[in-house]
């Protein structure tokens, strides 16, 4: 992954500040592949319709080589048949919060991209919102139905050599699986039950996933379909995982694979060992695609609507590529060859 951040602040989007951009813009800057300028002005509209400008240019660079895209900076001025940004920012005027700012990006563009990350600024009831993005490996991806990439320093709808490139550049589907918590309850011996549904989809519309495998992990429960000799073998380390295999061997785009589990635990040993918590591991991948990993952190300690789980969620983290999860917790070749040989 790019650091986009260290190439032009020298120092990590996380450590930025705002005092980092305003001194930034101290000398003129000029647009370029990788990096956009956005204002907030009252004239380009409300927040929402400033953010259509923002989104844009993150589509762009993601069916192009990635960037950095700041908005709250200057408002461009032409200068000798160039644009030029220098001097006052233009920060934005509304605090959005990281999570539903990503959420409203990623949802705008399809297909649903990873790898955009933002950091945002506040000084005294204003912000800047610095939008991270790395090349995406499910180009090309859509804004409002246009393709877009950064041509000449700008963003523009992209031309259809370039579409045309960027679909055969794909080489795997772009797989995603979720779970929904559809029903909690208590069963005639006092043990709790957590029904499940496991959705995998693949949203690559020319491709199609072939063999479809994912694992799915939970240490303080067991699954139901453990106990029955006749699905016991989809099951192993004591009904603690359910190993989905060899049992798709086409996933259509637009057609799910849907699974249903029921896992059942004791919620007094729950209470006393794990403080009413449990985890969800789902890993998942196909022939040509990428293993990938959704976590969730679920809470028994509050009071549960029996028809409506959902809120024991504590937190989630979804669809993250396995590289990029081993990447956040220091994993490199050299020590897991050291674990895994021992030597």
């Amino acid at each position: 992954m790019t650091n986009y951040s260290q190439q032009y602040f020298g120092k990590d989007l996380d450590y930025l500040t705002f005092q980092d951009i305003t001194d930034f813009f101290i000398e003129e800057k000029e647009e370029s592949d990788k990096i956009e300028f956005k204002a907030f002005h009252p004239d380009f509209g409300n927040f929402n319709k400033n953010l259509e400008g923002v989104i844009r240019g993150i589509c762009a660079f993601l069916n192009s080589n990635g960037g950095i895209l700041i908005w709250g900076a200057p408002l461009g001025q032409k200068v000798d048949e160039r644009i030029i940004f220098k001097g006052d920012l233009s920060p934005v005027t509304e605090f959005k919060e990281k999570d539903a700012l990503i959420s409203k990006v990623s949802d705008s563009i399809t297909p649903l991209p990873i790898n955009i990350n933002v950091q945002i600024l506040e000084k005294d009831g204003s912000y800047l919102y610095i939008f991270e993005t790395q090349i995406s490996t499910y180009s090309p991806h859509q804004f409002k139905n246009t393709y877009w990439a950064r041509l000449d320093g700008q963003t523009k709808p992209a031309p259809h050599y370039l579409v045309e490139a960027l679909f055969k550049k794909i080489s795997y589907p772009n797989i995603e699986a979720y779970i929904n918590f559809n029903k909690f309850g208590t069963l005639p011996d006092g043990k709790c039950y957590l029904d499940i549904a496991i959705l995998v989809f693949n949203f690559s519309e020319l491709q199609n996933a072939h063999n479809l495998t994912y694992r799915l992990m939970c240490g303080q429960g067991i699954f139901a379909g453990s106990l029955n000799p006749n699905t016991s073998n989809n099951y192993i380390y004591e009904g603690h995982m359910y190993v989905h295999k060899n049992l798709n061997e086409i996933l259509h785009f637009g057609a799910p694979d849907r699974n249903t589990q029921k896992i059942i635990f004791n919620m007094d040993t729950l209470a006393d060992e794990h403080n009413y918590e449990m985890d969800l591991i789902l890993t998942f991948g196909g022939r040509k695609s990428p293993l990938k990993l959704s976590e969730y952190k679920l809470d028994f300690s509050a009071s549960i609507a029996a028809n409506n789980p959902v809120g024991i969620i504590k937190s989630l983290s979804e669809n993250k590529l396995m590289s990029e999860r081993q990447r956040e917790i220091g994993s490199t070749r050299e020590n897991q060859l050291e674990n895994i040989l021992k030597r």
